[in-house]
């Protein structure tokens, strides 16, 4: 197996934050840097791992433990948040059956159950 490419300690930083979905400004603003000097972190850990985009370099990084995934990475405890309905559109609520096709007939949309 080929030896995993020397990256900077910078460079692992933003090939860390990379990992995490950020884009090269969300990156810059985190790290206190220019988006420019960004994009050239992102450059040269392309070119050091010879990857293709972003998710390859990832993918790369992975694969030769250049990063490591810290399991779990969700606590079991954490709960699923909740989606908020916009305003003025109704959601039905657990123990409250049908409040949101009640709330269709008020403004005047109706709602038919079952098959055609």
């Amino acid at each position: 197996m080929p030896q995993p490419a020397t990256l900077t300690a910078t460079e692992r930083e933003v090939l860390d934050d990379v990992a995490r979905g950020l884009s090269n400004i969300q990156i810059a603003l985190k790290q206190f840097r220019s988006h420019e000097t960004i994009r050239t972190h992102v450059k040269n850990i392309l070119a050091k791992l010879k990857a293709r985009n972003r998710a390859h370099a990832v993918a790369i990084a992975y694969n030769t433990a250049i990063l490591r995934c810290p399991l779990p990475h969700l606590p079991t405890t954490q709960a699923i948040p909740r989606l908020v309905s916009p305003p003025g559109r109704a959601r039905c609520e657990p123990g409250q059956p049908g409040r949101a096709a009640t709330a269709l007939a008020r403004n005047g949309v109706r709602h038919r159950r079952g098959p055609r």
